[in-house]
Protein backbone atom coordinates (compact mmCIF):
# COMPACT_ATOMS: atom_id res chain seq x y z
CA UNK A 1 0.00 0.00 0.00
CA UNK A 2 2.09 3.04 -1.53
CA UNK A 3 1.33 5.81 -3.49
CA UNK A 4 1.30 3.86 -6.82
CA UNK A 5 -0.90 1.63 -5.59
CA UNK A 6 -3.25 3.99 -3.99
CA UNK A 7 -3.67 6.47 -6.92
CA UNK A 8 -6.93 5.20 -8.10
CA UNK A 9 -10.08 5.72 -6.67
CA UNK A 10 -11.16 4.16 -3.59
CA UNK A 11 -7.83 1.93 -4.05
CA UNK A 12 -7.22 3.02 -0.54
CA UNK A 13 -10.94 1.71 0.29
CA UNK A 14 -10.10 -1.97 -1.64
CA UNK A 15 -6.75 -2.75 -0.33
CA UNK A 16 -7.76 -2.27 3.76
CA UNK A 17 -11.52 -4.16 2.61
CA UNK A 18 -9.52 -7.27 1.63
CA UNK A 19 -7.22 -7.16 4.55
CA UNK A 20 -10.49 -6.81 6.84
CA UNK A 21 -11.91 -9.84 5.34
CA UNK A 22 -9.00 -11.98 5.77
CA UNK A 23 -8.67 -12.09 1.90
CA UNK A 24 -4.49 -10.51 2.78
CA UNK A 25 -2.09 -11.62 5.32
CA UNK A 26 0.59 -9.49 4.82
CA UNK A 27 -0.03 -5.75 4.15
CA UNK A 28 3.06 -4.61 2.97
CA UNK A 29 3.36 -0.16 2.41
CA UNK A 30 4.88 2.59 3.41
CA UNK A 31 4.16 5.39 6.45
CA UNK A 32 0.66 5.65 5.14
CA UNK A 33 0.03 2.48 7.39
CA UNK A 34 1.31 4.01 10.12
CA UNK A 35 -1.83 5.34 11.82
CA UNK A 36 -5.71 4.75 12.36
CA UNK A 37 -5.84 1.60 11.12
CA UNK A 38 -8.11 -0.96 13.17
CA UNK A 39 -7.32 -4.64 12.73
CA UNK A 40 -8.35 -7.20 15.91
CA UNK A 41 -6.49 -10.01 13.91
CA UNK A 42 -2.93 -7.95 12.99
CA UNK A 43 -0.94 -9.81 15.69
CA UNK A 44 3.13 -8.31 14.14
CA UNK A 45 4.24 -5.41 12.80
CA UNK A 46 7.35 -5.07 11.73
CA UNK A 47 9.25 -1.78 10.58
CA UNK A 48 12.40 -1.85 8.28
CA UNK A 49 14.92 1.03 8.62
CA UNK A 50 13.31 2.18 11.61
CA UNK A 51 15.84 4.73 12.37
CA UNK A 52 15.87 5.90 8.10
CA UNK A 53 14.48 9.42 9.31
CA UNK A 54 16.88 9.85 12.76
CA UNK A 55 19.55 11.32 10.98
CA UNK A 56 17.74 13.60 8.90
CA UNK A 57 19.18 17.53 9.02
CA UNK A 58 15.68 18.99 11.24
CA UNK A 59 15.51 19.11 14.59
CA UNK A 60 12.07 17.44 14.76
CA UNK A 61 13.66 13.95 13.49
CA UNK A 62 13.94 12.58 16.61
CA UNK A 63 10.56 13.31 17.16
CA UNK A 64 8.89 11.92 14.29
CA UNK A 65 11.19 8.78 14.49
CA UNK A 66 9.22 8.42 18.08
CA UNK A 67 5.33 9.55 16.33
CA UNK A 68 5.83 6.98 13.83
CA UNK A 69 6.82 4.21 15.70
CA UNK A 70 4.46 4.69 18.20
CA UNK A 71 2.05 5.05 15.72
CA UNK A 72 3.05 1.70 14.06
CA UNK A 73 3.14 0.07 17.10
CA UNK A 74 -0.47 0.79 17.97
CA UNK A 75 -1.92 -1.15 15.08
CA UNK A 76 -0.59 -3.94 16.65
CA UNK A 77 -2.31 -6.48 19.38
CA UNK A 78 -5.47 -4.64 19.19
CA UNK A 79 -7.25 -7.62 19.69
CA UNK A 80 -7.77 -10.31 22.42
CA UNK A 81 -4.89 -12.08 20.22
CA UNK A 82 -2.55 -9.57 21.37
CA UNK A 83 0.77 -9.05 19.03
CA UNK A 84 4.24 -7.96 18.78
CA UNK A 85 6.04 -5.39 17.50
CA UNK A 86 9.39 -5.87 15.44
CA UNK A 87 11.93 -3.45 14.82
CA UNK A 88 15.03 -3.00 12.77
CA UNK A 89 17.37 -0.35 13.60
CA UNK A 90 21.04 0.44 13.60
CA UNK A 91 20.58 2.89 16.71
CA UNK A 92 18.54 0.76 19.15
CA UNK A 93 19.92 3.02 22.00
CA UNK A 94 18.78 6.40 20.29
CA UNK A 95 15.88 7.70 22.65
CA UNK A 96 13.47 8.25 19.70
CA UNK A 97 13.27 4.42 19.46
CA UNK A 98 14.63 3.42 23.26
CA UNK A 99 11.30 5.06 24.15
CA UNK A 100 8.88 4.34 21.15
CA UNK A 101 9.34 0.62 22.49
CA UNK A 102 8.45 1.03 25.62
CA UNK A 103 5.85 3.60 25.17
CA UNK A 104 7.43 5.92 27.61
CA UNK A 105 6.52 9.35 26.32
CA UNK A 106 7.28 11.59 29.45
CA UNK A 107 10.99 10.34 29.25
CA UNK A 108 11.32 10.79 25.33
CA UNK A 109 10.42 14.37 25.83
CA UNK A 110 12.42 15.40 28.65
CA UNK A 111 15.07 13.80 26.83
CA UNK A 112 14.26 15.05 23.67
CA UNK A 113 14.03 19.18 25.55
CA UNK A 114 17.24 18.66 26.75
CA UNK A 115 18.56 18.64 23.56
CA UNK A 116 17.14 21.81 22.27
CA UNK A 117 18.57 23.98 24.39
CA UNK A 118 22.55 23.66 22.97
CA UNK A 119 22.05 24.91 19.63
CA UNK A 120 18.55 26.61 20.96
CA UNK A 121 15.23 25.32 18.96
CA UNK A 122 11.79 25.48 19.84
CA UNK A 123 9.92 25.22 21.52
CA UNK A 124 12.64 27.37 23.57
CA UNK A 125 12.65 30.18 20.47
CA UNK A 126 10.80 30.60 17.85
CA UNK A 127 11.85 30.02 13.83
CA UNK A 128 11.23 31.35 10.15
CA UNK A 129 12.91 29.65 7.64
CA UNK A 130 14.00 31.71 4.29
CA UNK A 131 13.78 29.20 1.16
CA UNK A 132 15.70 31.13 -1.56
CA UNK A 133 14.87 28.80 -5.45
CA UNK A 134 15.23 28.82 -9.13
CA UNK A 135 16.25 27.17 -12.10
CA UNK A 136 19.79 27.61 -12.28
CA UNK A 137 22.15 26.56 -9.43
CA UNK A 138 24.43 29.34 -9.53
CA UNK A 139 21.55 31.82 -9.59
CA UNK A 140 20.32 30.35 -6.39
CA UNK A 141 23.50 30.02 -4.54
CA UNK A 142 23.92 33.78 -5.50
CA UNK A 143 20.83 34.98 -4.19
CA UNK A 144 20.94 32.73 -0.95
CA UNK A 145 24.35 34.40 0.06
CA UNK A 146 23.46 37.48 -0.70
CA UNK A 147 20.18 37.40 1.31
CA UNK A 148 22.02 35.91 4.10
CA UNK A 149 24.54 39.37 3.86
CA UNK A 150 21.43 41.52 3.56
CA UNK A 151 19.55 39.84 6.73
CA UNK A 152 22.94 40.30 8.50
CA UNK A 153 23.35 43.84 8.11
CA UNK A 154 19.95 44.19 8.81
CA UNK A 155 19.90 42.56 11.95
CA UNK A 156 23.19 43.95 12.81
CA UNK A 157 21.51 47.87 12.31
CA UNK A 158 18.10 47.33 14.08
CA UNK A 159 20.77 46.05 16.62
CA UNK A 160 17.92 43.67 17.13
CA UNK A 161 18.20 41.38 20.74
CA UNK A 162 18.11 37.59 19.99
CA UNK A 163 17.71 37.31 16.36
CA UNK A 164 20.36 35.28 14.86
CA UNK A 165 20.85 34.43 11.18
CA UNK A 166 21.99 30.72 10.55
CA UNK A 167 23.25 29.83 7.09
CA UNK A 168 23.05 30.15 4.39
CA UNK A 169 23.34 26.19 3.25
CA UNK A 170 21.55 24.36 0.17
CA UNK A 171 18.54 22.94 1.56
CA UNK A 172 18.30 19.09 2.55
CA UNK A 173 16.08 18.09 -0.31
CA UNK A 174 18.23 20.40 -2.86
CA UNK A 175 15.88 20.23 -5.92
CA UNK A 176 12.54 19.64 -6.19
CA UNK A 177 11.34 19.11 -9.91
CA UNK A 178 13.27 21.46 -12.13
CA UNK A 179 13.83 24.30 -8.89
CA UNK A 180 17.22 24.11 -7.00
CA UNK A 181 16.77 25.38 -3.67
CA UNK A 182 18.64 27.05 -0.79
CA UNK A 183 17.65 28.32 2.67
CA UNK A 184 18.76 30.40 5.53
CA UNK A 185 17.42 30.29 9.41
CA UNK A 186 16.04 33.05 11.46
CA UNK A 187 15.79 32.33 15.52
CA UNK A 188 14.55 34.68 18.21
CA UNK A 189 13.22 34.28 21.74
CA UNK A 190 10.76 37.23 20.49
CA UNK A 191 7.94 36.44 17.88
CA UNK A 192 7.69 39.89 16.77
CA UNK A 193 11.45 40.20 15.84
CA UNK A 194 11.00 37.37 13.18
CA UNK A 195 7.46 39.05 11.69
CA UNK A 196 9.32 42.60 11.68
CA UNK A 197 12.50 41.67 10.45
CA UNK A 198 10.53 39.22 7.89
CA UNK A 199 8.34 41.53 6.27
CA UNK A 200 11.00 44.16 5.87
CA UNK A 201 13.12 41.85 3.83
CA UNK A 202 9.88 40.73 1.78
CA UNK A 203 9.32 44.15 1.04
CA UNK A 204 12.94 45.33 0.35
CA UNK A 205 15.25 42.85 -0.39
CA UNK A 206 15.70 42.68 -4.45
CA UNK A 207 15.29 39.75 -6.64
CA UNK A 208 16.36 39.57 -9.99
CA UNK A 209 13.84 38.87 -12.72
CA UNK A 210 15.71 35.95 -14.09
CA UNK A 211 16.16 32.26 -13.75
CA UNK A 212 12.89 32.16 -12.40
CA UNK A 213 14.46 33.35 -8.48
CA UNK A 214 11.76 33.26 -5.69
CA UNK A 215 12.29 33.93 -2.20
CA UNK A 216 9.49 32.56 0.21
CA UNK A 217 9.29 33.27 3.88
CA UNK A 218 7.97 30.00 6.30
CA UNK A 219 7.12 31.40 9.49
CA UNK A 220 7.45 28.57 11.79
CA UNK A 221 8.42 26.03 10.10
CA UNK A 222 7.02 21.97 10.13
CA UNK A 223 9.91 21.18 8.71
CA UNK A 224 13.26 21.89 7.76
CA UNK A 225 13.71 19.69 4.95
Amino acid sequence: MDVDTTSGKWAHAEILDRVGAGEVDILLGTQMIAKGLDFPNVTLVGVIDADVGINLPDFRASERCFQLLSQVAGRSGRGAKGGEVLIQTRVPTHHAVKYAVTHDYATFVAEELAGRLQPSYPPNNRLANIVFSGNVESSVADLAITGTAWLRRLVSARESTGLTVVGPAPSAVERIKARWRWHVLLKSEHPHELTRVGRYFLERFAVPARDGLRVTFDRDPVSLL
